[in-house]
């Protein structure tokens, strides 16, 4: 007897995965017409019925449930193997938050790339914390205390937040307006209490760090951020930091993490050793 297609075995598992004919249509992205012909097709190559109902939901014979379950865990390990010859490709998928990627990552972007002439970072931003079992990314950079359950997770800077001015206005910092942002509201309460002074509520509210940053280094006011975040912008002498010195030490920093096994993904700890790098060299005693 000829050997069962390939098309008809993948209608098969897509139609057991997904419980009927119109959802394995859609994951084919062909009609169900279609897939009622590669089962039919199926079921007289192998001479066994598969279905005891189609419609609306299907239900399988022992047969079929035996082979749904063995194609179901091949063709899972068919898409691990696509998945991972594509990433031999060097493209790195990274979900980061916007105001990382603005301040802290971009900035020394070119380093990697001078380093990793073969990988490609696809590099997307997200305020949310990405699943990365159900989304397409090896890896992420979240913030937060750590502990992610299912995750490698790798400590690449704790938060130090201080004060920072337009170094033009750094005499009055104390007294300039107050911007914040909307994302880190216990920021100016952790500096004020360093300080013992009274918190101050921010006059102007921004939607992330960066923009707030943004609108210090443009002299609109003082605001409370990361000094890991803004080193390069103190470095240029754009911002200076006005107090607590040294910078308070919080509980939350930023963090890389991935699923255990795209770490055999030699593009995805590249990565990873030179954030690790990097951010030991930017938060060395010396570039403090």
């Amino acid at each position: 007897m000829p050997p069962p297609s390939l098309r008809a075995l993948k209608a098969f598992a897509e139609t057991v995965r997904a419980g009927s004919l119109v959802g394995a249509s859609a994951a084919l992205h062909v009609t169900p017409s279609a897939v009622s012909h590669l089962l039919r097709q199926l079921e007289e190559t192998l001479g066994v019925p598969l279905f005891a109902a189609r419609s609306p939901q299907i239900r399988l014979t022992e047969a079929g449930e035996a082979l749904g379950r063995r194609l179901a865990a091949g063709f899972d390990a068919i898409d691990a193997a696509v998945a991972e010859a594509r990433h031999r490709a060097g493209d790195v998928r990274v979900t980061t938050l916007s105001s990382f990627l603005t301040l802290w990552l971009m900035p020394r972007l070119t380093g990697f790339q001078a380093l990793n002439p073969g990988i490609r970072l696809l590099l997307s931003t997200s305020m949310r914390p990405v699943d990365l079992q159900a989304e397409p990314f090896e890896c992420a950079i979240r913030w937060g205390t750590g502990g992610w359950p299912g995750l490698e997770q790798t400590l690449l800077f704790r938060d130090r937040p201080v004060l920072v001015a337009n170094p033009r206005l750094l005499d009055s910092a104390a007294t300039l307006p107050r911007l914040a942002a909307r994302t880190r509201p216990d920021d100016s309460p952790l500096v004020a209490a360093a300080l013992g002074l009274a918190d101050v509520p921010p006059v102007l509210t921004f939607e992330t760090r960066a923009q707030a940053v943004q609108a210090a280094v443009a002299g609109m006011g003082a605001a409370v951020v990361d000094r890991n975040l803004v080193a390069g912008l103190l470095d240029d002498g754009l911002l200076a930091v006005w107090a607590p010195d040294p910078p308070v030490l919080a509980p939350e920093g930023h963090w890389f993490v991935t699923l255990p096994d795209r770490l055999r993904i030699p593009q995805v700890r590249a990565f990873r050793d030179w954030l690790v790098a990097v951010s030991d060299k930017a938060t060395s005693p010396s570039a403090a």
